[in-house]
């Protein structure tokens, strides 16, 4: 505009031409754009980079959590959490490969304040691009359950292990600080003690294994810039958006509805239960808790009331659904029993249960009866059953780590520590 203002003054008062041609006149109006167009850009990519520093060298406590990725955000926890984060507004970014489908979010399509990136948890440039504004991290994404991690090893190994390593590497990497990690009470394994965050590991599945691995990875990250909270959740029961029903207490309220019969191996191995609603508000309580109370901190989830023995489940499910037959068989293959305390968390974030076992099955009690489950061993309700069709497990396997953690990860490999509950970090201890 300058120039323009100018040129107009010279050619209608003064006869400038003969001294500075036009191609002059065109030649400083251009160069003068590329400087002002080359200063502004500089200036925004020097707030960007002076931002990022920022973001990642702040103050932890000032640091306001409103962006929040959640791998695995379609799955059976995931699903509830995300509606509850949307409810509470938040923004939310969902990475998921949909490998069960997306019934679960389909709804949430369009909603603001919503995202979907359809991608592996595998594949680093899906998790740059879902990493790219979040303040948090919530994983959840895993192959679940001993029968989906037997299919393949290798597999189970680079998703539930290799993969948790490079996606806390690439938050940190973005300056994310929470990162809250989904783990099992599956650790314990088998132990006639009542068991705290500080009891000895002892896994007895691959799955399991996969998360002690996976935890002290990630404990191992553990430093000023960057926060690591693990959550060991009991044995998950409830509807959820996703229903699942390779989970014992929904598997078994729905045979004693549809088929009057409950099958029982062995019964006196104990378990703790967390209906999937409360696992959800869990995490809620990891993102808004103050740092310094969550930072590198390992919590049970679950409540001291939901230990049960199989044999119980039984016996509470036959009272509340009539004419059920209880079936015992010989001892159950699964090694697996442990109790678990949880005046941890309890004590330091306030958190107790507000649903019950009782709750749980009448919930898939319901569902049934009134035909929102039209039947309970579709493929689509099962992980192990959907990972056995060969489209999907294909589908899976296509997609391939970079080769700075493929095949880096094994069991007896990197990562191996004291088989304690600390996971070899010296805070938590």
């Amino acid at each position: 505009m300058a120039y323009l203002v100018f040129g107009a003054i010279t050619y209608l008062f003064f006869n400038m031409t003969a001294w500075f041609p036009r191609s002059v006149w065109l030649a400083g109006w251009l160069l003068t754009l590329a400087l002002v167009g080359g200063l502004r850009l500089w200036a925004k990519l020097w707030r960007a980079t002076v931002w990022a520093e920022a973001k990642i060298w702040g103050k932890p406590e000032k640091r306001t959590v409103r962006n929040v990725l959640v791998i695995g955000g379609a799955g059976y926890i995931g699903s509830v959490l995300v509606r509850k984060l949307l409810n509470r507004g938040y923004d939310v970014t969902v990475l998921d490969a949909l490998v069960y489908g997306d019934e679960s979010i389909r709804d949430l399509y369009g909603r603001p304040h919503f995202e979907l990136i359809h991608g592996d948890l595998r594949d680093i440039e899906a998790v740059v691009r879902a990493l790219q504004y979040a303040d948090a991290v919530v994983h959840l994404g895993a192959l679940v359950g001993d029968p989906a991690c037997t299919l393949d090893e290798k597999l189970t190994l680079e998703i539930n292990l290799a993969a948790t390593r490079m996606i806390a590497e690439a938050a940190r990497g973005f300056g994310v600080q929470r990162f809250i990690f989904a783990s099992t009470c599956s650790v314990y394994g088998a132990s006639d003690q009542i068991l705290d965050e500080r009891s000895a590991l002892n896994p007895v599945s691959l799955y399991a294994r996969t998360k002690v691995g996976s935890e002290r990875a990630l404990l191992a990250l553990n430093d000023n810039h960057f926060a690591p909270i693990i959550l060991r959740f009991g044995t998950a029961y409830g509807l959820s958006p996703r229903p699942c029903f390779d989970l014992v207490i929904n598997v078994l309220a729905a045979q004693a509805v549809c088929d009057k019969t409950i099958t029982i191996f062995g019964g006196d191995q104990w378990r703790p239960f967390i209906h999937v609603d409360d696992a959800a508000e869990a995490i809620l309580k990891c993102l808004e808790a103050p740092l310094h109370a969550v930072k590198g901190q390992i919590f049970n989830v679950g409540s001291d009331e939901q230990n049960y023995q199989i044999a119980q489940l039984s016996d509470l499910i036959k009272e509340l659904v009539p004419d059920v037959e209880v079936v015992h068989k010989g001892e159950d293959i699964d090694r697996r029993n442990y109790r678990v305390s949880f005046a941890k968390i309890r004590k330091h974030l306030g958190f107790t249960p507000r649903h019950t076992v009782p709750e749980g099955v009448l919930e898939i009690k319901a569902a049934i009866e009134d035909g929102r489950i039209r039947d309970y061993r579709d493929v689509r309700y099962s992980n192990y059953k959907t990972l056995c069709e060969e489209d999907n497990i294909h589908l899976i396997r296509q997609t391939h780590m970079s080769p700075l953690y493929a095949g880096e990860w094994t069991m007896e490999g990197r990562g191996k520590g004291k088989e304690d509950g600390s996971g070899g970090s010296e805070e938590t201890k």
